[in-house]
């Protein structure tokens, strides 16, 4: 008589999630972040950030998303899409983006800055280029009363405490010769993708640019190097797709609204705390993409089908 053995069932286990992963790598990030953030924090915004990130279910490798929060916290960025985001690209892997706001954060906290101001000038504003005034270099005056034309020039301008002032000023020329070697771009160009932030949101794009130039000018922390690490970053910020909260904007590469960008308006408000070729991919539903395009910067978490959960 033939004897079967069984071997005692194993409690069924439950699959690892991206944020399981990222929970485990605390202690990791720990030693990464600067001593104003927590790293209960950290991962605490992290994970909120994974579960509203779009088309997160695509992620192939969750060693990206580790390698991108990381990067994240050597920069002193909280992942709460004000500071910094993440973005699944066609590859299906995790990529990390500081946001304008939270570049202006790091260069603020270099404790050296009195001001900042990037803007766009357009027709009909008055502007004055005067690269040899040391004391007043550029003077910008808008009329809001009046309807504001096509840009011409993107500038960039910093106060230092100690009474200088270090500036970078770009044509729209400058500005779209960067553009038109974005792999993106080339994509969008040619039909092979569905949006481009430089198509739906050029206005913050060459904010970006502009003022990643004008970051080699500015001291970061005395014990990082933060700013100009994430400004580095910015190159990356061009190979993703984006959308108008609910809705795809329409591609207009040289906007002509008359209301002043947020990026500038927000300025003032920031109070720090102490190549390879793009692979296209079918279009897809860009709808639930959780970026504000007026401002470039990621819509707050507060959408109707917004919640994280727990099987991310």
């Amino acid at each position: 008589m033939s004897q079967t053995s069984t071997l005692p069932m194993r409690a069924e286990q439950k699959p690892v999630t991206l944020r399981d992963h990222v929970a485990r790598m605390q202690t990791e990030f720990a030693k990464a972040l600067p001593g104003h953030i927590t790293a209960e924090k950290f991962v605490r915004t992290a994970q909120t950030a994974i579960a509203l990130t779009r088309n997160i279910e695509k992620v192939k490798n969750p060693q990206s998303l580790l390698a991108a929060c990381t990067k994240a916290a050597a920069d002193g960025l909280i992942l709460d899409g004000r500071e910094a985001a993440l973005v699944v690209d066609y590859n299906g892997d995790v990529q990390y983006r500081p946001m304008m706001r939270g570049l202006l954060k790091l260069a603020y906290n270099s404790g050296a800055i009195k001001g900042i101001v990037v803007e766009i000038v357009r027709k009909g504003d008055v502007f004055r280029h005067s690269p040899t005034n040391l004391s007043q270099p550029i003077h910008h005056e808008i009329n809001h009363e009046a309807e504001r034309g096509e840009p011409h020039t993107v500038y960039a301008l910093a106060e230092m405490k100690d009474g200088g002032i270090v500036h970078e000023v770009m044509s729209v020329a400058d500005v779209n010769r960067i553009r038109d070697r974005s792999d993106a771009y080339r994509a969008f160009k040619a039909n092979k993708i569905k949006s481009t932030p430089w198509a739906t949101d050029w206005s913050e794009m060459a904010r970006k640019t502009v003022f990643r130039r004008l970051s080699k000018y500015l001291p970061s922390s005395s014990d990082r190097d933060a700013l100009h690490q994430a400004a580095e970053r910015i190159d990356d910020d061009y190979d993703f797709e984006a959308t108008n909260g609910g809705e795809t904007v329409p591609a207009d590469p040289l906007p002509t609204s008359k209301k002043r960008g947020g990026a500038a308006a927000a300025l003032k408000d920031v109070t720090p705390k102490k190549a390879e070729q793009a692979k296209p991919e079918p279009e897809q539903d860009q709808s639930d993409e959780p970026y504000d395009h007026e401002t470039g910067e990621l819509l707050d978490y507060d959408g109707p089908d917004q919640r994280p959960g727990d099987d991310i």
